[in-house]
């Protein structure tokens, strides 16, 4: 619980006695506000909102406690709360419930040619304080994309060749962004203000009930024992973790804390250890069912439900994984690590006695979304009733009381910051894609650069995705990419929802490759490595993450997409070039792999990306003569 205080309050004011009340006060008025909404209890007293003023009253929220909580810069101090930031919630306040109050009357102006001068001043205030509490919160790279997206669809008339639009006057813009559904509050905003508080709702009380700590001590129970443990359980923790955090770096910060240290005390270096828990934090972001909240924004963009998204992104995410898990224990064979010491391994019986009911509101999740096929919110909130439910028991060891109830409500809200000021800007870039064009001519320009050739529209896109991801998060990462990249893939014939899960994996890269790689520089931070060092080895361990998404694309049922027949034989070869692909850049299979065979191993790897019986061929018979010299050089006792 303290860990999980310490964290959301990191980067934030911290205030004491009136106004520390006052704050929660504020957050537990926004938990309540978005619960009520979710639920459909306003419309059984008689209440009814429409989506926009709703989302207007969302923002607000966010929009206050964002300039309550968060400094203008980094060196300002966190005790004091100056003019300019209350006057600044202030506006946010006037600017977004001004729509929540008058939210009819301004449908009704949408249809008008002109904007009126009021309704301009209100939405050019509240751009500007979205790009200011974007700045604070997520940093300067989204703030300039942002206004790059604005200055293009004023100016695009002044910009020569595929790009050249007819130009809009500023108050067009004000209006399309401002004014009902076509801009700041569109899909995103609208996903943030249900599905995903939802979530962070459900996963905050999910955290504090001690579910973090539970999966850790799972993971170590079940991988302790065995040579690399530390690397394995880090690889564990964060696939569990990534079911309820949203976030690479606090994927990292939480589990990186513990799995770090055991990594280097078991003999894995510094730089190597960071890299492990870097790629597998990075992962929990491909992982079902939260996706860093992208799982739950893809459904509205492709009009498919939730769970067909899980069951797509499942199989990919466990490659991911899986690949990871082979190559630290090849590297734990290939220098002779051991397992840790016994009394470091707390008992499986113990841990599962003491946590299995972590694990039921989990299963309930499960079960609401696959089976009963719920929408996203109404299952995070029943799975919710039933992890109070389950905290009601005598014999639960850690029981939620007031206090922890009233905490988990203002958790929840400190978490929509960063997720709602994201889902803001991604709005506004939507509202100036859809008036300006950007997004049909970039297609176009992407298509035209490839020649018509797949593969290469798909090596552009991937670097085109990575550049663009640089220093974002997850969410507004992949909200950019699908109205810029995406429609040129589609186009193209790729599987709707491959074209999105690749320019989401693409997306990612950044996060463990130089030179940005911030999880790498977080985890090089506990190791105590040098991050470049931690961020070249992290690509080198996620190296499958570049290729995965080339194997869905081409093979669409590694997403669980066709007969079962090629279901099977797309996991069956796509196992084997994992493994292939993990022992060549390893070096290492049941003995040391010299330069030739780790050059075949990878090549058989790859061949089996691509579908159809010649490239398997190829693959499987180089992976086969990689083993069979394994073998013949000398037999190892595994």
């Amino acid at each position: 619980m303290l860990e999980e205080e310490t964290r959301y309050r990191s980067n934030q004011r911290i205030y004491m006695g009136a106004m520390a009340k006052a704050i929660t006060a504020i957050a537990v008025a926004m938990s309540l506000y978005h619960i009520l909404y979710i639920t459909h209890a306003l419309e059984k007293v008689g209440v009814y909102l429409l989506i926009p003023p709703f989302l207007g009253g969302s923002l607000g929220f966010i929009l206050v406690m964002v300039f309550l909580l968060v400094p203008m810069k980094k060196n300002t101090s966190k005790n004091k709360l100056p003019l300019y930031d209350k006057i600044f919630a202030f506006l946010s306040a006037a600017t977004t419930f001004y729509i929540f109050f008058m939210g009819v009357k301004i449908a009704e102006r949408t249809a008008l040619p002109e904007i009126i001068l009021f309704d301009s001043i209100l939405g050019t205030i509240l751009i500007i304080l979205i790009l200011e509490a974007v700045r604070r919160v997520i940093g300067m790279v989204l703030t300039v994309v942002v206004i790059c997206f604005i200055l293009e669809t004023i100016f695009s008339n002044y910009i020569p060749g595929l790009f050249q639009g007819r130009g809009f006057s500023w108050g067009a813009v004000v209006k399309q962004l401002y004014l009902w559904d076509t801009g700041i509050f569109n899909i995103p905003m609208e996903v943030a203000a249900n599905v995903i508080f939802a979530y962070l709702l459900f996963a905050s009380f999910l955290n504090l009930s001690g579910a973090g700590k539970f999966f850790i001590d799972l993971a170590l129970s079940l991988f302790g024992r065995f040579r690399g443990g530390p690397a394995k359980v880090a690889v564990l923790a964060s696939a569990f973790f990534g079911t309820i955090s949203g976030s690479t770096s606090a994927n990292v910060a939480t589990t990186g804390m513990i799995t770090i240290p055991m990594m280097k005390q078991t003999g894995y270096k510094p730089h190597y250890a960071a890299a492990v828990e870097a790629v597998a934090s990075n992962g929990g972001q491909i992982m079902p069912p939260v996706m860093g909240a992208v799982a739950f924004i893809i459904p509205e963009f492709l009009g498919i439900s939730y769970a067909s998204v899980c069951k797509a992104a499942i199989f990919p995410a466990v490659l991911y994984f899986l690949s990871i898990f082979i190559m630290v224990d090849l590297e734990a064979r290939k220098i002779g690590l051991k397992p840790l010491h016994k009394e470091e391994i707390p008992p499986i019986r113990e841990v599962l006695l003491g946590g299995w009911t972590n694990l039921v509101p989990i299963g309930g999740l499960i079960f609401f979304l696959g089976v009963l096929s719920y929408e996203a919110q109404f299952a995070a909130m029943w799975s919710l009733g039933i992890l109070i439910i389950v905290q009601l028991l005598p014999h639960n060891r850690r029981r939620l009381g007031w206090k922890e109830f009233i905490q988990g409500l203002e958790i929840s809200s400190r978490g929509m910051l960063e997720v709602g000021v994201s889902c803001a800007a991604a709005g506004i870039i939507i509202g100036c894609v859809g008036l300006s064009g950007l997004g049909q001519k970039l297609s176009m320009g992407l298509i035209e650069l490839s020649g018509g050739n797949l593969f290469f529209l798909l090596l552009i896109t991937a670097v085109a995705c990575f550049i663009l991801g640089m220093g974002m998060t997850s969410l507004p990462i992949y909200i950019m990419l699908v109205v810029l990249v995406a429609p040129a893939l589609v186009k193209s014939g790729v599987l709707p929802i491959a074209a999105h899960l690749f320019i989401f994996y693409w997306g990612l890269v950044s996060f463990i490759t130089p030179p940005v790689c911030i999880a790498a520089f977080v985890a090089a931070a506990i190791a105590q490595s040098d991050p470049f060092k931690t961020g070249w080895q992290a690509t080198r361990l996620g190296i499958v993450s570049l290729i995965i998404p080339f194997m869905f694309v081409y093979g669409p049922p590694l997403l669980l997409e066709g007969n079962l027949l090629e279901v099977i034989w797309a996991i069956f070869t796509s196992l084997i070039g994992i493994v292939g692909l993990a022992v060549g850049i390893a070096g290492y299979a049941l003995k040391n792999v010299s330069w030739f065979e780790r050059f075949l191993s990878i090549a058989g790897g790859v061949a089996l990306v691509f579908p159809g019986l010649k490239t398997d061929a190829v693959g499987f018979g180089l992976i086969g003569l990689v083993a069979m010299n394994q073998f013949r050089k000398k037999k190892v006792k595994v």
